[in-house]
């Protein structure tokens, strides 16, 4: 059995049919990513022996929802949303809820505070990119959206900055991952070897681009 056919299916209905497609409205974090959210979070669950997999997948599910509010927020504004929540509301104790809506405010890597609960740990460590291609597509997503008037250049420089602040050894995502995971080990290797000169990074990020888009 998978680790996502162990969730209730109460749950998993409404949160297929009600949340998961509320990110199609999004660009840069797409169904994509939170389905890797959700199957690394329900992974790294089973280091963590006694948490509530519903819980887990809920989180995970809910976690970047609020970027249809506020990008910079957007953990403020998703853990709102789970507060409000009905259906959560009327399946989960108060105290389960607002275990839920901490992960979530918890989970970016920047905040520069540990999470205040394993579930928190949990959806933080999972929203690392635990390959290169997957960085390299989230990031440069991103960036693109946010900076709509860069020119390419100028993008993948900003990316490339991005990914050594947020992966380098030195990195805040590199130093507060809560579970053991050897793809994300070995991310953290390669992304150091790619982004050491700005002529490096560039190189690797435009075969990329050319190979993903056919250009």
């Amino acid at each position: 059995m998978s680790s996502v056919e162990q969730i209730s299916a109460k749950v998993r209905k409404y949160i297929e049919a009600r949340i998961l497609p509320q990110y199609e409205k999004l660009s840069g974090h797409a169904g994509g990513h939170i389905e890797q959210v959700i199957d690394r979070s329900l992974e790294f669950a089973k280091q963590a022996p006694g948490v509530n997999l519903d819980m887990v997948y809920i989180i995970a599910a809910y976690h970047d929802l609020g970027r249809l509010i506020d990008n910079e927020t957007h953990n403020i504004e998703s853990a709102k949303m789970m507060r409000a929540d009905k259906f959560l509301l009327e399946n989960f104790t108060a105290e389960e809820v607002e275990t839920m809506a901490e992960a979530v405010e918890d989970h970016r890597a920047s905040l520069g505070h540990e999470p205040r609960s394993i579930y928190g740990k949990i959806v933080s460590s999972a929203d690392r990119n635990p390959t290169v291609e997957s960085m390299l597509e989230r990031a440069y997503d991103y960036n693109k959206l946010l900076h709509p008037d860069y020119s390419e250049d100028e993008i993948i420089e900003d990316v490339r900055v991005h990914i050594r602040e947020k992966y380098s050894p030195d990195g805040y995502a590199a130093k507060t991952m809560y579970f053991k995971d050897p793809s994300f080990e070995k991310m953290l290797v390669k992304v150091e070897e790619i982004t050491k000169t700005p002529e490096s990074f560039a190189k690797v990020q435009k075969e990329f681009n050319r190979k993903r888009f056919g250009k």
